[in-house]
């Protein structure tokens, strides 16, 4: 769950689940004479738009509540919080987008993986947390799943093509592209807010942006224009601008004393829609 600061008495927040649809919502759009749109498109989208959804295993109840006593911020440190259990959801959400789309779980897993061993060392954030023996053993479960998935994918006519150590790298690093711009879209109020110490830079933490098989990388930098417009440079969807809306909640802004008493207003929050736009520069 992602909580930030609505206005003086309230807190917006915007569930994990929400933003990985918003991810496969990018995805969705990627592509233009500039960046290829992601091949398999079906898979790639989809990975994108569940690789998080592991999450409304905790989110349905998000009981945890901080050090502080307030809504538990996904940069609080979930594994600190969760424990196991956030790991286990992780592992849960691979297996479910197995049953529909192998290629799709793939990715998925690569992801989670990702977030545990710096990206498979590939980038500086998140900071590597493959020490503690509790992520041991979930890397260990997860590469052993990777390579039977990957095993079945190069069997299959119908991922045969796609299923090369190159492009399954590149749609990898195209997931990160797309979780970390729908972080930076969900993570802030208003769009131009300064607030938050903890996520993507405005380049995306400097991820490397595949532009297609064969034509490199290059790093975005999304600029806000305002509190609800950004220009994103170079520009990678197929509409000028691309209108983003994701659902997000209002809560009073204090500590709670229980997680029983967040929960209260948790689940009679008031439901709000937020809207912005990010377009070429």
């Amino acid at each position: 769950m992602m909580v930030t600061q609505f206005d003086d008495s309230r807190l917006l927040l915007v569930l994990q689940i929400d933003h990985s649809r918003l991810a496969g919502f990018l995805a969705a759009h990627w592509g233009n004479q500039t960046f290829a749109p992601p091949r398999p498109f079906t898979s790639v989208v989809l990975a994108a738009q569940e690789h998080d959804s592991g999450w409304g295993e905790w989110e349905m109840k998000p009981s945890t509540l901080n050090n502080q006593g307030f809504p538990l911020d996904y940069h609080d440190g979930s594994l600190k919080y969760l424990g196991q259990f956030r790991l286990d959801f992780y592992k849960n959400a691979v297996d479910r987008v197995a049953q529909r789309d192998p290629y799709a779980a793939l990715v998925i897993l690569m992801h989670g993986v990702g977030l545990m061993n710096a990206g498979y060392g590939m980038f500086a954030y998140p900071p590597d947390r493959s020490a503690d023996p509790r992520v041991q053993e979930y890397i260990r479960h997860q590469e052993a799943l990777r390579i039977k998935l990957l095993d079945d994918l190069r069997r299959s006519e119908s991922f045969r093509e796609v299923a090369t150590d190159d492009h399954i790298w590149m749609n990898f690093k195209l997931m990160e592209i797309f979780d970390q711009m729908a972080q930076f879209l969900c993570n802030r109020y208003q769009l131009n807010s300064k607030a938050r110490h903890y996520g993507p830079t405005n380049t995306l933490n400097n991820v490397p942006a595949p532009t297609g098989p064969g034509r490199g990388d290059v790093t975005l930098t999304l600029d806000t224009i305002d509190e609800q417009r950004a220009i994103l440079r170079p520009y990678p969807f197929d509409v000028d601008p691309l209108n983003i809306f994701f659902p997000a909640r209002l809560v009073p802004k204090r500590s709670y004393s229980s997680e029983e008493e967040f929960l209260r207003e948790f689940y009679k929050a008031e439901r709000i829609t937020i809207t912005y736009s990010v377009q070429s520069g």
